[in-house]
């Protein structure tokens, strides 16, 4: 019996999906593709890789502090066997690092277990094939070798880095790792075969991978190394040391080890991956896997279309109705509208950065809606001295208990009945009752109902900022 580990690695902000992903809700979170999240199904193919030879002895997930909230909420929306477990990074390092975190909390478990290393934000059609294929590495991955997954390249691509192999058997031997081409490159590749896309998927031993990062990047496994040595947990989490991580080189998995094996002592090999495989690096994207309509758009939520074609339209809140215009990506959410030509797809992260640079974050971080592990809040309108919040409280769910130095706050329940302690005094709200909270009182608000709770929330005061919060006491360790 085979044990392994699935190691899923969810950083990455996806800005080529603005507006749709965001600074603080990435690409992995959103349901681009089907009824669920990339993340969920990038853990349910890892759960799915249980058989009668190969064992799970838990799936680690690798993520950062904005977003631990957003993976625990995914993830206690599935019905997963495994044992999960959520390691914190303090903030991005890139993936060498966080492969290191991983392969240090698999050793500590079982130091034999295999690593299965795959990112949270990709989709796969074909489960079978996967399953195969990673099967297949699993079974090859021996000691001081690394085993990736390189994916049979359908057109010549200049988005991916590039894989060259030899031999015919299953696991194929590596000659080399090649940057993202030019396009004449990318087509001379695809003409002389035995190359694939660079998937970032690996399977390897623990022991191999620390080994491989200590000899070729010791700044990175001695500053990981200390961040676990002083980690420190709690009922959800996991967190390495943030100082100690923080000091930590930012490298890729690919430029730290793979690029290096050779010189290294670790032998890599492929195996072939055809699964209808996407990065969903960009919207175009969505043109290879998902349905169109007669005249080859790509639809979804409210939209309506009239001699139109080749379009990909996605509504979130509003209407997007297309007459006569064809080529185009066309994005709505609640507080912004992408329209772009298709051709164009590749600069929406250079847009990005324009809008960064001109209108700040308020755009890139969050959408108007904001998870939090007790439920979501939604900005419906904003001024100078005021804020008006739409928010939901998740069934036996609490905010904390806090105060504010600047800002008053007006609450009317509209859906549920709201448990409130002001000031050491509790009271209830049913549908339709309010109350008000002045600046300074210490207030929580509850939902002791087994259904969702909904407020509108109406602040006042001088300064109304999220920063504007003073917490007594919090069960999510905030």
């Amino acid at each position: 019996m085979t044990k392994i580990t699935p190691v899923i690695l969810c950083g990455g902000s996806g800005t080529r999906l603005w507006p749709l992903s965001r600074q603080h809700f990435p690409k992995q979170f959103l349901k681009l593709v089907g009824e669920t999240t990339l993340f969920q199904q990038s853990v349910m193919r890892a759960a799915a890789l249980e058989s009668h030879d190969t064992q799970i002895e838990e799936i680690l997930i690798v993520t950062n502090e904005h977003h631990r909230f957003l993976v625990l909420e995914q993830l206690e929306a599935l019905t997963l066997n495994p044992k999960t477990t959520i390691l914190l990074e303090s903030e991005p390092r890139n993936t060498a690092p966080a492969l290191t975190l991983a392969a240090l909390a698999a050793r500590d478990t079982n130091p034999d277990s295999v690593l299965v290393v795959t990112p949270a934000d990709h989709y796969v059609k074909d489960l079978k094939n996967f399953n195969e294929a990673m099967h297949c590495a699993i079974m090859a991955a021996k000691d001081a070798m690394i085993v990736t997954l390189g994916v049979v390249p359908t057109r010549p691509d200049t988005g991916f880095g590039y894989i060259e192999y030899k031999g015919d058997e299953a696991c194929k031997d590596v000659i080399t790792f090649k940057e993202k081409p030019g396009l004449e490159v990318a087509k001379n590749m695809i003409k002389a075969g035995h190359h694939a896309w660079n998937a970032g998927m690996f399977i390897l031993r623990s022991h191999t991978w620390l080994d491989a990062i200590q000899r070729s990047n010791p700044e990175i496994a001695s500053a990981i190394n200390t961040a676990w040595q002083n980690k420190n947990s709690d009922q959800w989490f996991t967190r390495a040391e943030p100082k100690a991580f923080a000091a930590s080189p930012s490298d890729s998995i690919d430029y730290a080890v793979m690029e290096k094996a050779v010189d290294l002592n670790v032998a890599v090999r492929l195996v072939l991956l055809s699964a209808g495989w996407s990065d969903l690096g960009s919207f175009d994207a969505l043109d290879e896997i998902e349905a169109k309509d007669s005249e080859g758009n790509v639809l979804k939520g409210d939209v309506v279309s009239l001699n139109s074609g080749n379009n990909i339209a996605i509504a979130s809140k509003k209407n997007i109705s297309l007459l006569g215009v064809h080529n185009l990506i066309v994005i709505e959410t609640a507080d912004s509208v992408l329209v772009a030509h298709k051709d164009d797809a590749q600069s929406i992260k250079a847009l990005v950065g324009l809008l960064d640079k001109e209108h700040g974050h308020h755009l890139l971080s969050e959408h108007t809606r904001v998870n939090r592990p007790w439920g979501w809040y939604e900005t419906i309108d904003a001024g100078e001295n005021f804020k008006v919040k739409r928010i939901a409280v998740k069934p036996m769910a609490k905010l904390s208990y806090q105060s504010h130095q600047f800002r008053n706050e007006h609450w009317v329940v509209v859906k549920g009945n709201a448990s409130i302690v002001r000031d050491g005094e509790e009271i209830t709200l049913h549908q339709d009752e309010s109350t008000y909270i002045k600046k300074g009182v210490k207030h929580q608000l509850m939902n002791n109902q087994e259904s969702l709770l909904e407020i509108i929330e109406v602040q006042t005061g001088e300064k109304v900022v999220e920063e504007d919060i003073i917490r007594f006491e919090d069960k999510y360790g905030r």
